[in-house]
């Protein structure tokens, strides 16, 4: 370890940004003000990790670009080497990229850069970012462009963690293809679009398929396209071809996984998906069967549907979810709460058989139109003693729960947070009168001894040791 006399000789050898780094070791505030002396001197006792961490807290910063104006350009080089984590907002608008010019990054392992438009230049003008020991970008701007994807693919061969936020769609999968087939490291490719798609552009291919389920490192997963059951097919049958004489498994290391599926693409896709642990699921399509093929992901511990289209769903497509015995989450839900109608026959003792295999549930979230009751809650209570978080819509009241009064097994010893949504055109009531009463508090504390939060669509409560607080909604 380098001496304290040899560090601070090389902090104070950069006098343009010393103010600025012992700023970040004391919340911003002015470190030179009188009285403050033990502190700065403090701050003066450093060594080299002090100096290597003030480094990369102050260019995490996306002002760094102005900061470099305050360096001389001869020991810009200094700053540069020490760097291992950068975001910078496009220049143009910003400041002067020549800031940047003839620099090198040997350290940068994360750079982050947000672009409000592209133009033919930017990817040759943040090139020197591109370097071999980079392991996680980020990228925000209107569009991924194919040669952007060739630079980082050519550049960047230790890639870890790629993501994108763009505002324009993209136009094709191809280039995508290529990018991850290439990227041999690469662990988490996560791409989202708030742009719209067309028909020609909406669907992944077969070809972006097999490239995502042939990375044996790929542990993290969502892009922007549609999942086709025709792609998922040709993908599953090439896998099959190559698995012959390679012996290659699809999705190898694939723990978390986000997609929007047509038709019933998961019986095609469950299959390939055995060490999945993650799965947000958009349904784009009526498909009443579309949650039966989940039932072969076993060893998933967090399940969120989103109904896209108004469906209703069999009980026994949702009793099928009992074979998901490690489950620590799950929420099943409508896009939109009116416009999209979601309804199922599933029952207070389906909600029994199901409850009795998901003895680790923590939170649970039925935004779902069932025939459940307060009966089939109870029984909830009963197998799933590790729940902290209960949300549900529907005209189920508190007093259903709180029937039993005092007696009994406490019903929820760990739960604290509940919510009860009434559905749109549903007359929700409490029941009540005597919410907010000593009673109705004491009913509360007694079954849910850590509940800290209910809401309903009249009141929200907030619980505490020493407090219970009631605001009308």
């Amino acid at each position: 370890m380098e001496s304290p006399y040899n560090a601070v000789a090389v902090a104070l050898s950069l006098p343009e940004l010393v103010s600025v780094i012992l700023g970040c070791y004391f919340s911003g505030l002015e470190w030179r003000q009188p009285g403050d002396r033990p502190n700065s001197a403090a701050a003066l006792r450093v060594n080299s990790l002090w100096f290597d961490c003030g480094i990369g807290h102050l260019w995490s910063d996306p002002n760094a670009c102005a900061y470099l104006l305050e360096v001389s350009r001869k020991r810009r080089q200094i700053y540069a080497s020490k760097m291992e984590y950068m975001s910078v907002w496009f220049p143009r608008d910003y400041g002067p990229w020549s800031v940047f010019d003839g620099l090198e990054f040997p350290r940068l392992k994360h750079f982050a850069t947000t672009i409000p438009f592209n133009t033919p230049s930017d990817e040759l003008e943040m090139e020197h970012f591109y370097v071999r020991t980079l392991q996680r970008f980020e990228f925000d701007g209107p569009l991924v462009s194919a040669d952007l994807l060739r630079l980082l693919q050519d550049s960047c061969p230790n890639l870890k963690n790629v993501e994108f936020h763009t505002y324009k769609h993209p136009a094709a999968t191809a280039p995508f293809a290529e990018f991850i087939r290439n990227m041999r490291h690469l662990e988490t490719f996560i791409f989202k679009t708030a742009g719209f798609a067309t028909n020609a552009t909406r669907f992944i291919d077969g070809d972006l398929v097999l490239s995502l389920a042939s990375r044996d490192s790929l542990t993290k997963l969502q892009v922007p396209w549609d999942w086709s059951t025709d792609a998922a097919d040709s993908a599953a049958r090439r896998l099959e071809d190559l698995g012959t004489n390679l012996d290659i498994k699809p999705f190898p290391a694939l723990m978390k996984l986000t997609l929007c599926a047509r038709q019933n693409v998961m019986r095609t896709l469950a299959p390939m998906l055995g060490n999945l642990s993650s799965l947000r699921l958009m349904i784009n399509a009526p498909v009443a069967g579309a949650l039966e093929p989940l039932r072969e992901l076993v060893n998933l511990t967090s399940l969120e549907v989103t109904f896209r289209r108004s469906v209703n769903i069999p009980g026994h497509s949702l009793t099928g979810l009992a074979a998901l015995s490690k489950l620590e989450s799950l929420e099943l839900r409508p896009l939109h709460p009116v416009w999209t109608r979601v309804t199922s026959s599933f029952s207070d003792a389906d909600l029994e058989l199901v409850a009795a295999h998901w003895p680790r549930l923590r939170s649970f979230g039925l935004f779902i139109k069932t025939a459940v009751s307060g009966a089939g809650f109870r029984a909830l209570a009963r197998h799933c003693r590790e729940l902290r978080r209960w949300e549900m819509w529907g005209p189920l009241q508190v007093d259903e729960l709180l029937a039993q009064g005092y007696g009994g097994v406490v019903l929820f010893p760990e739960l604290e947070h509940l919510r009860l949504e009434g559905f749109a055109g549903v007359d929700y009531t409490m029941g009540s009168s005597w919410v907010g009463s000593l009673y109705f508090q004491r009913l509360l504390e007694y079954h849910f001894p850590r509940l800290r939060e209910l809401i309903t669509p009249h009141c929200q409560i907030q619980l505490s040791e020493h407090a219970f607080t009631e605001s009308m909604l």
